[in-house]
């Protein structure tokens, strides 16, 4: 007979609840972090140099592909983690994360002394022109290793906690992760210890990071029991099944995310690798706050398809484009606006043409994103063909596009060819998906993207040519971005972009909502 699940108090709580909840708490975590680029790029580049700053981008490139090593285990490990526990299967479950620990300690071990033993290749491949050079900088590399095991192990744990649907657990221990680094490695700059600090920084957050996902997980699981008694060896090849088919599309995301720095750095030198990092990292940052509202996709359909109701599967969807759409537009409209002045505040106006692919990787990632919610409802279903074959044409086209066109144009090359691959492969999925559920393409850019887009645009026009007519300081800034979120929102709630639904879960959440809405009904 199962086994009863005791995830806290979590078990009683409805799919919306833990929707809300998960958004909100990934809210939270975006404010808290947000300030950690803006901080430490001017920071970086003032104590190592530009030099400095594109060997560290291509360092934390690096480990950022570590998520290239864990074979599609993170989507898989969140989706049956949900899928065991609204069946109440505690014996699958113990399998699952007793082969899951398994595979991800090998993996992390494997990687490990590739690493190792390739150490001088890649740092003489990779940092040209970098400030740190010869042994000091493989040393530096090799302690590096810690972080990328680190971040593997780091990866089955978030899994699991977000195929529990506590994404405000993975969202608090990730902000810890990235404050604590920032923290550390910030005043071992600002005490000089130069690239070495942001090294030590990372290897002391990510150790506590992973001793604080132990702690929690046993928390939550308390009756769950791993060890190598419970490691299955269908189990295994069952996981790997699902895995592989998922690691093709997330292999994509990460190589569109970190290849042309490494290209980069390969043709051009790490400097021009850190002017692409400073416009990417950025919008990566801003992608991942406007896909806040795309976290509790996957369980939440894993969920609704063990439960098999294809009903509420559809508004799940229309729903996440919805809010995705609520959110990115605004967002990205703001940010096109104030790209130019941004920069020349932020890192001087010497890289002010940081502020041109600033803006158009934010719009193509945004299109990008549109492809989330069904991707994470197809990958909740178990069906991941449309997947898979989008990326493989997007994987394709990049490398293509970007080994010419960065060998031909450097940095500019860089951003054309992420962008051109990233659009056709996102259209290609988005034709697909329409096509094999039959949900109409038409509903979806009437109800979620038609009035964002309209009352974005037409607030970014008064709004540039207030920066045109007045000189750009950070008091501007702040005021126009207050101003711009109000009129924004203003505008969507009275369009009725919303409705009785989102106004019933948003009063149940803060009862101040019924209060607002009564004063749009009779403006």
């Amino acid at each position: 007979m199962p086994g009863l699940i005791k995830a806290w108090d979590d078990g009683q709580k409805t799919l919306s609840a833990k929707i809300i909840r998960n958004v909100l708490s990934s809210g939270l975590r975006a404010l808290l972090v947000a300030p950690v680029p803006f901080v430490m790029t001017p920071l970086i580049l003032n104590k190592i140099g530009p030099g400095g700053y594109g060997t560290w981008a291509v360092f934390v490139a690096f480990g950022s592909l570590t998520s290239l090593v864990d074979l599609g285990m993170v989507g898989t490990v969140s989706k049956y983690v949900a899928e065991y526990h609204a069946q109440r299967d505690l014996h699958a479950l113990n399998r699952l994360l007793s082969t899951g620990l398994a595979i991800f300690a090998a993996l992390s071990m494997a990687v490990a002394s590739l690493i190792w033993f390739c150490s001088p290749l890649i740092t003489e491949i990779l940092f040209r022109g970098s400030p740190a050079q010869g042994s000091d900088l493989v040393r530096l590399f090799r302690y590096f290793i810690i972080v990328v095991m680190s971040n593997i192990v780091i990866l089955l744990f978030s899994s699991v906690t977000s195929g529990l649907q506590r994404l405000d657990i993975t969202n608090s221990v990730n902000s810890i992760n990235i404050l604590g680094a920032a923290l550390v490695g910030g005043v071992l700059l600002i005490e000089g210890w130069g690239l070495r600090g942001l090294v030590l920084g990372q290897i002391c957050s990510s150790l506590i990071t992973v001793v604080t996902y132990c702690v929690l997980i046993r928390k939550l699981l308390p009756q769950a029991v791993l060890g190598a008694r419970h490691v299955d060896a269908e189990e295994a090849k069952r996981m790997f099944g699902f895995s592989l088919r998922l690691y093709l599309t997330q292999a994509a995301v990460a190589v569109h995310n970190q290849l042309e720095k490494f290209l980069l750095a390969l043709f051009v030198g790490v400097e021009a690798a850190g002017w692409y990092d400073i416009a990417s990292s950025l919008v990566l940052k801003l992608r991942g706050v406007i896909g806040l509202v795309l976290g509790p996709v996957l369980p939440a359909a894993s969920e609704l398809d063990a439960l098999d109701d294809r009903q509420r599967l559809m508004r799940l969807y229309y729903r996440a484009h919805k809010y995705l759409a609520f959110l990115g537009i605004g967002l990205a409209c703001f940010v096109s606006v104030i790209s130019v002045p941004f920069v020349e505040l932020w890192i001087g106006p010497k890289l002010a043409f940081v502020a041109l692919p600033l803006t158009v990787l934010m719009w193509v990632n945004l299109y990008n994103l549109v492809t989330g919610p069904g991707f994470l409802t197809f990958a909740g279903c178990g069906y991941l063909k449309p997947g898979i074959q989008s990326a493989l044409v997007g994987l394709g086209l990049n490398i293509l596009l970007s080994v010419a066109l960065i060998y031909r144009f450097g940095f500019a090359g860089a951003v054309l060819g992420t962008s051109v691959s990233l659009v056709f492969a996102s259209s290609f999925f988005l034709f697909l998906f329409h096509r094999h559920t039959g949900y109409s393409a038409w509903r979806l850019f009437r109800d979620a993207y038609a009035k964002p887009l309209a009352g974005g645009i037409a607030l970014s026009v008064p709004t540039w040519l207030v920066f045109r007519a007045v000189t750009p300081s950070w008091t501007t800034l702040i005021v126009a971005g207050v101003v711009f979120v109000i009129l924004y929102v203003a505008v969507i709630l009275a369009s009725g972009f919303f409705d009785q639904y989102d106004w019933s879960k948003a009063e149940d959440l803060i009862p101040m909502v019924r209060h607002a809405r009564r004063i749009i009904r009779n403006a």
